[in-house]
């Protein structure tokens, strides 16, 4: 019976981990340091550079709205976040110097399991890029997701060579929408790593030029935001619009001040918590759905009852209102 048991909670654990984003930071909402100028996606937690070192993709992040690089106004538009959250990236996918490139790229989660089907989304919408009234960028497609084995960096950058696993091959001209960018993908290889970018060159990617005095041509800039890889279709397909925006606070994945029991459990979880401390206490289902919240003053302990809610994997977050600092914790509901 202990070994039936065991079988089918295996089991049933892969089979939810399976619709999880395995992109994480996927809305860029979690950060180190608030951005102040050109060239800091590294700022956002996990993030990095992966273009050649005189590339500067971008971060913008509501936490800095005096420096050109908050969110909704910054040096290259008026763009409130996917979802009317606080954060998003931004890169070149065109430059007229020829074949100017900005990547970015993550760590998943899990790699990709070979064979096995993945749905993969992100959200685009084109920059405005003016400066002293004149106006810089362009409509150009191509804009695209990658995955990888490897990671990349300005020492070893992402590739241009006209091939990605996702890609929008239209001409992309909305400066104020978002639109998302999605299809699916059998895994031929266990990647790791998700590269958002252009990776096709100049002589295969296409411009809109404009025709106006104050229109230069230069550059092709774009905005982007929840990126998804996951084996649940509903999840890229739309079911992330559903979810709430993430804290930026600073996360800690495991505490050993702080734990949970019994872990998996039925009915009732105890949460044995920090002493003398203010705590906020978020439960969210595997979609980022905020399921229950609660503030905790100065208490040691408390319960949480799981009674009502459906078998799965649920991921509490403690929050320390006073230094801003957070601890993840996986409940599994059986």
């Amino acid at each position: 019976m202990k070994h039936l048991y065991l079988s089918f909670f295996i089991i049933f654990t892969i089979a939810v981990k399976a619709q999880i984003n395995l992109v994480p930071n996927f809305s860029f909402e979690q950060n180190d340091t608030c951005p102040s100028n050109i060239d800091q996606i590294q700022f956002a937690t996990g993030w990095s550079k992966y273009s050649i070192s005189t590339s500067t993709p971008d971060y913008y992040n509501a936490c800095a709205p005096a420096t050109g690089f908050g969110v909704p106004k910054n040096i290259a538009g008026n763009q409130s976040a996917h979802r009317n959250c606080s954060a998003y990236a931004g890169l070149l996918t065109w430059g007229a110097s020829g074949n100017d490139r900005e990547h970015i790229g993550i760590q998943l989660t899990m790699p990709l399991v070979i064979g096995q089907k993945y749905f993969l989304s992100f959200y685009t919408v084109m920059g405005e890029d003016y400066y002293l009234g004149n106006q810089f960028g362009l409509p150009s497609n191509n804009i695209g997701l990658r995955l990888s084995t490897v990671p990349f960096n300005t020492s070893q950058p992402a590739p241009i060579d006209n091939f990605a696993h996702l890609y929008s091959s239209s001409i992309l001209g909305d400066s104020i929408n978002w639109q998302r960018i999605s299809g699916s993908i059998i895994a031929d290889s266990a990647y790791e790593y998700v590269i958002l970018g252009n990776f096709f060159d100049d002589a295969n990617t296409d411009t809109m030029q404009y025709s106006c005095g104050w229109c230069f041509n230069s550059e092709s800039y774009y905005f982007i935001d929840d990126i998804c890889v996951s084996s649940d279709s509903l999840l890229a397909n739309g079911g992330i619009d559903a979810l709430s925006c993430t804290t930026s606070v600073n996360e800690v994945t495991s505490d050993n001040e702080i734990s949970v029991f019994p872990n998996p459990a039925n009915n009732q979880v105890t949460i044995s918590l920090r002493s003398n401390v203010n705590d906020e206490i978020i439960l969210m289902d595997m979609y980022g759905k905020v399921c229950y919240t609660e503030n905790i003053n100065n208490k040691s302990f408390t319960m949480l009852d799981l009674t009502s809610y459906s078998s799965g994997i649920y991921f509490l977050k403690i929050i320390n209102l006073k230094e801003k600092k957070s601890t993840s914790k996986k409940i599994i509901k059986l």
